[in-house]
């Protein structure tokens, strides 16, 4: 895209909203490049806290076919008290199963939509693989 392409990205995303100044312009370009910031941030760590998977697809695919296959069984499920936009974020208990190892217990942070809270009750058994430098982090699936 070139630069008039963008500007008339601008003008659509402003349309109807009340001009401001060069200074106010300023301030709102650099609350949003902040903002932007954070939420890079916060993806980097969520992606450190995750064993190192993240947004990239190709990624996270490579990481789940290195990963040893298992299932886990729910033990409790916490709030933490965050949210992802309305998502909440739960700290899940989960007693791991893996062939050839005895049961052992990781708690795994999952961001859940409440329409999905069912599938993650006590008692539920979920797919997931296990990392195979690091048993304490699973991936689903």
């Amino acid at each position: 895209m070139g630069m008039l392409d963008d500007y008339n990205r601008i003008k659509a995303a402003t349309a109807g909203k009340p001009r401001v100044g060069l200074a106010q312009s300023l301030s709102n370009a650099a609350d949003a490049a902040e903002a932007v910031k954070g939420y890079q941030e916060a993806a980097a760590a969520a992606q450190a806290a995750s064993g190192g998977y993240g947004a990239n697809p190709f990624d996270n695919l490579a990481a789940m076919n290195s990963a040893t296959p298992g299932s886990g069984v729910v033990k409790a499920l916490v709030d933490t008290g965050q949210k992802y936009e309305t998502t909440t974020i739960y700290d899940v208990t989960l007693e791991v199963t893996v062939d050839g190892q005895p049961p052992y217990e990781v708690v795994h942070r999952q961001m859940i939509a409440a329409a999905a809270l069912g599938n993650w009750q006590v008692g539920k058994v979920i797919g997931l693989r296990v990392d195979s430098k690091d048993k304490t982090q699973v991936m689903l699936g």
